[in-house]
């Protein structure tokens, strides 16, 4: 066995580990400190905005604060975003960019060569950024136009990348796009504000109100982000999903419903109750982005035209016909020792190189391979024809 494909399998496993965890602590830190300011209110014995917060058995009384001692240690959270960004990049390109026909390039949409493949994928990221704080900056929007601004901008964003990547990997740099906005907002805008914050602290002096109004609305727009990131990173696993032929649209119906999922909760964490007009205005958005993702069957097989063809849509396919289908168009990346490079064991833990595995997981046979365009990768083989579909739906459904 390769070594170093071993090596290689190893570091994207706990490359995703890092990811996840960093992730959490990223999305729970942001969403506890904000919810933690919407909670600051004076006290009847004191002015000064502050709240009480209950951890363990212990109650901690927060204030803000008007000055800081020299040697005072002030604590950001900054690093769980730039570790989750670092570790999601070095997965996008240990596992996308290693690999993209396998996972980048369907030829119906682009048919790349895998160096232009992977700078698309790669490059744009910087461009994206540079955009929308341009937009942030120069737009000469604020509030909540500025909000609706960041909607579109994502909205064509999802839209130009599902046009160009295949499904898995278009979904997946939504969310890297997406994600690598909110870590350049605290690399490149909160977090040299707290800094300068930081030094008119300890200076006595009164905090920069141009300052705090660019943190506060970069840490905002960080807020809706969250949602659609953690959604879109986590598409990649769900082929019914990101395969349809109607992703890109589907893709923004999603970015609309949590953000307006996020609103419903914002508001409701500012005191102002539950928006019930503004909660079903989600629900609708998420619900159609599902139907638009609900999988397509092939087309019918067509009537008979003798006795013998009567017979033959009837009796239940022998298994030999189904294992004959997927021997040609999955086997070479699903089975102990797949034959494409860069995979040293199944693809995702399935192998189909025997009859008794196949039948274990037809249900995921026709979720990924006829009732949606995941499998086989479009850049690696052509998809299944109708007839082969029709077949193996005629012998997974009668199978036991």
């Amino acid at each position: 066995m390769d070594f170093f494909a071993v090596a290689v399998d190893d570091a994207a496993f706990l490359l995703r580990w890092a990811h996840v965890l960093a992730a959490v602590l990223m999305v729970g830190s942001a969403f506890a400190l904000l919810k933690l300011d919407f909670a600051m209110k004076p006290r009847a014995e004191d002015p000064t905005p502050q709240s009480l917060l209950l951890h363990a058995g212990a109650g901690f009384r927060f204030l803000r604060a008007r000055d800081a001692d020299a040697a005072e240690r002030a604590l950001s959270f900054k690093w769980e975003f730039y570790a989750t960004w670092a570790s999601g990049f070095a997965l996008l390109c240990l596992v996308f960019c290693a690999a993209p026909r396998l996972y980048l390039i369907d030829p119906q949409l682009w048919n790349a060569s895998p160096w232009a493949a992977v700078a698309a994928a790669l490059i744009p990221l910087a461009l994206t950024w540079l955009a929308y704080d341009w937009l942030c900056k120069k737009g000469g929007l604020s509030g909540d136009a500025l909000l609706v601004a960041l909607f579109l901008f994502a909205a064509l964003l999802a839209l130009a990348l599902t046009q160009v990547f295949s499904g898995r990997a278009a979904y997946v740099l939504i969310g890297a796009h997406l994600g690598t906005l909110m870590v350049a907002n605290i690399a490149h805008v909160v977090a040299p504000v707290q800094k300068r914050r930081l030094a008119s602290l300890r200076a006595g002096l009164p905090a920069d109100e141009a300052d705090a109004k660019a943190a506060g609305a970069r840490a905002l727009h960080n807020q809706y982000l969250a949602l659609p990131t953690l959604f879109f990173m986590l598409s990649g696993h769900a082929p019914l999903l990101f395969a349809g032929p109607r992703n890109g649209l589907a893709a923004v119906l999603f970015i609309a419903g949590l953000f307006l999922t996020r609103r419903l909760w914002l508001k409701f964490s500012r005191g102002l109750g539950v928006d019930r007009r503004l909660g079903g205005a989600a629900a609708a958005c998420l619900t159609l982005g599902f139907c638009l993702s609900a999988p397509g069957g092939p087309k019918a097989g067509g009537e008979a035209l003798n006795a013998s063809q009567a017979i033959a849509l009837a009796v239940r396919p022998d298994a030999s016909e189904a294992q004959k289908i997927i021997d040609g168009h999955c086997v070479a990346c699903h089975a102990a020792r797949p034959q494409v490079e860069g995979l040293v064991t199944a693809a995702g833990g399935l192998d189909f190189s025997t009859p008794g595995s196949i039948a274990l997981h037809r249900g995921a046979i026709l979720r990924a391979a006829v009732y949606s365009r995941a499998m086989p990768p479009p850049g690696m083989a052509p998809a299944l024809g109708d007839h082969e579909k029709n077949l193996l739906i005629r012998w997974a459904q009668i199978e036991h």
